[in-house]
């Protein structure tokens, strides 16, 4: 969770929706950078990021299990 989100959330705001290709670029973005780190830690977290991109996204896994082929 960003912490912006976080905030809004705290304060019983709404965050407001963002469109799905927003999600899958996101995801896109953080599984790249994790191929070019080297630490296994930062890996873990850009890719726990992807799947939470992913899970936002209402076509994302969809694209995840396309792209592992």
């Amino acid at each position: 969770m960003e912490w912006e989100e976080a905030l809004l959330g705290a304060w019983g705001g709404e965050i407001p929706p963002q469109p799905a290709s927003y999600y899958r670029r996101r995801a896109a973005r953080a599984r790249q950078i994790a191929e070019g780190v080297t630490t296994r830690d930062m890996k873990a977290q850009f890719l726990d990021e992807a799947v939470r991109c992913d899970r936002r996204s209402p076509h994302g896994r969809a694209l995840r299990l396309h792209d592992r082929r």
